[in-house]
């Protein structure tokens, strides 16, 4: 059956990512998947997981519903539905993105909010938009929308990271084994030459990654404040600490006015591997307690291969983005 969707791609000039310490391009494409497309449809942008980036959402899967699918079975169950999403490649040489502004990598919350959303804005006019994401990508899509709550008027947050001593602890380990043989810098470097990467180094890349946006060095230029001591192998608290400001199950106490009036439906798997599922569970608890109106929805699944959750998510979003003044 011939799709319903228009895919194209476009590219641009990310002035936010202008002088990035990785050296990373400032060009930038965007997939821009529409249906029924009009002065009236609202915009959606999506934020690629870690290890992924806008084009991975076009992946086709033979071993389970992936993306472009689920958008299929969304458009056939709903003709008249109009939207737009954006899919901006956001990858970077620590092979993933937390869509944070930091000295370490760049400025990539200005990049969705001032480069994307500007194109869009330029390109189509001013439109509601909403924000989308999975993993990394919903740890963005919450963060971009309590802090940039005018520009966003809801999102879905599938499995974002979030309770911190949870899903990053467990790499710890690994990555203390990984930066004590070869030194974080000599491991960044051999990471990035090498054509493979065994699983211990992938969850040590992670954690580099995570470091380069929760705690780059406040000292040195392109140095990153590991969390833990690598000779003893210890929790160094006070960086720690910094991480811990950017977990959304500890944030969203503090953001529930930016969040009122928003529409904010959370999705995770009961058996996440990385036990997501008890921080998403402590962000509804904070929201519910805030009397923020959103859903909460857990399912008999794990972190991986549940794109088929936007199903139910993105019809609604679509539709309040709609309805919303």
């Amino acid at each position: 059956m011939q799709s319903s969707l228009r895919i194209q791609k476009v590219s641009i000039k990310a002035e936010s990512l202008e002088g990035n310490m990785l050296g990373d391009s400032t060009s930038r494409d965007i997939a821009l998947i529409s249906h029924n497309f009009d002065d009236e449809s609202p915009v959606l942008i999506g934020l690629a997981g870690f290890f992924g980036s806008g084009v991975s959402f076009l992946n086709r899967s033979y071993s389970s519903q992936d993306f472009i699918s689920t958008l299929e079975k969304i458009c056939l169950a709903e003709p008249e539905t109009s939207f737009m999403i954006a899919l901006p490649d956001s990858m970077t040489s620590f092979f993933g993105n937390q869509y944070l502004n930091t000295p370490a990598v760049g400025n990539y919350e200005d990049f969705i909010v001032k480069d994307v959303a500007g194109y869009i804005e330029n390109k189509f006019g001013k439109r509601k938009v909403g924000v989308f994401g999975k993993s990394s990508g919903g740890f963005g899509a919450y963060n971009l929308t309590i802090r940039n709550p005018t520009l966003f008027s809801g999102f879905v947050d599938v499995s974002g990271d979030s309770a911190f001593e949870y899903c990053y602890l467990r790499d710890f380990p690994d990555s203390i084994a990984a930066f004590r043989r070869d030194g974080i810098e000599l491991f960044l470097e051999n990471f990035r030459k090498s054509p493979t990467h065994k699983p211990t180094d992938l969850r040590a890349m992670g954690i580099a990654a995570m470091t380069a946006f929760y705690s780059p060095s406040m000292t040195e230029d392109g140095k990153l404040d590991l969390p833990f001591d690598i000779t003893t192998g210890l929790i160094d608290y006070k960086v720690w600490n910094r991480w811990l400001k950017f977990d959304p199950a500890r944030s969203v106490k503090s953001h529930i006015e930016a969040l009122r009036n928003k529409k904010i439906i959370l999705q995770v798997g009961s058996h996440d591997e990385f036990s997501i599922n008890i921080g998403m569970q402590s962000m509804h608890e904070a929201l519910k307690s805030g009397g923020i109106d959103h859903e909460y929805r857990e399912y008999d699944e794990g972190h991986f291969s549940i794109e088929y959750l936007y199903e139910y998510s993105l019809p609604k979003l679509i539709s309040y983005l709609h309805k919303v003044k």
